[in-house]
């Protein structure tokens, strides 16, 4: 079977493994995402290595690369941009790629690989346009139309995390303030709680402690009620204009926050359906993100071209 090298770089960990042709997913090497870069690129070979190591029976080695990435990537696929949560702005990565594994290599932002895996193979398979929300470390969103994820004019388009919530609000990873990251991304959940509530539970405070704390009696829970409560309300806010603005035929909801905070999805169902106008959400479809990092994975390998034909 045909396969692809793919790679899922995300804030907190990346995720590397081999992409069948069927949408399997083999050989998997999770690590910790590494904020230095030189680093980064020694665990990121290691890990490569690691997956191309002892093909299993049946598998063809891959003839191609692809990278979905938490930033913006160059419009010619080759590097990032600066990025708040990758050490990689100006890493000529895809030339790193190639000379190191001889595969060509392709780029993409991760919220528009997701949209693109999600696409061929979610929940809302086929639905278009496709529109699909990540709430990560930082929040993650790719558009399919006509079949294709959606990249603007400078392959920018899709960084609706670093849109304004709160002008002048509370700071960015990126450097500016207010932004919707800033209240309803993964870090920014997590680095509040560490700051306002205090030493985690279990030595680490994740979307799901917090979550759990503030369903608790303990003195911290109206503390984590709040940070929650923010958060809720950038998330159905930055959702229900969205949805306004781009009129999807569906909506996939995935990500790490999403993950240890269940109802967070149902509740951004209810707002948008409560406070956009018929048009927008008469038809309008609400599912889960199937491929969860997969996805990514998918989506990295479907913009190689190697496996799939894309659609006209």
């Amino acid at each position: 079977m045909r396969t692809v090298l793919a790679g899922d770089l995300g804030g907190t960990k990346c995720r590397y493994a081999l992409v069948g042709e069927d949408f399997s997913v083999h050989r998997v090497q999770e690590v910790p995402t590494v904020r230095e870069q030189g680093a980064f690129l020694q665990t990121f070979d290691a890990a490569l290595a690691a997956v191309l190591r002892e093909l299993p029976a049946g598998l063809a080695a891959p003839t191609a690369a692809g990278f979905g990435a938490a930033g913006v990537v160059r419009p010619d696929g080759r590097a990032m941009l600066p990025a708040p949560n990758l050490p990689l702005g100006c890493v000529e990565l895809a030339a790193h790629v190639q000379r190191t594994f001889g595969l060509s290599t392709t780029l993409l932002n991760d919220g528009r690989a997701s949209a693109w895996g999600e696409f061929l193979r979610g929940h809302a398979a086929g639905s278009d346009p496709l529109l699909c929300l990540f709430f990560g470390t930082g929040i993650g969103i790719g558009l399919i139309v006509d079949g294709k994820p959606y990249g603007g004019h400078a392959n920018a388009a899709g960084e609706i995390g670093h849109t304004t919530f709160e002008p002048g609000g509370r700071p960015c990873p990126c450097g500016a303030r207010g932004h919707f990251e800033a209240y309803c991304g993964g870090r920014a959940i997590t680095e509040r709680a560490a700051a306002e509530i205090g030493p985690p539970p279990g030595g680490k405070w994740t979307v799901g402690a917090v979550v759990a704390t503030a369903a608790t009696a303990d003195a911290r829970a109206a503390t984590a009620r709040a940070i929650l409560a923010d958060a809720e309300r950038a998330a159905v806010t930055l959702v229900e204009n969205a949805c306004t603005l781009l009129n999807p035929a569906a909506v996939v909801i995935g990500g790490g926050v999403a993950t240890g905070w269940p109802q967070l999805r149902t509740r951004i169902e209810a707002w948008v359906r409560a406070h956009t106008t018929a048009p927008v959400h008469r038809e309008l479809r609400f599912v889960e993100s199937l491929g969860g990092s997969d996805a990514i994975l998918w989506g990295a390998a479907a913009a190689t071209g190697a496996l799939w034909r894309p659609r006209t």
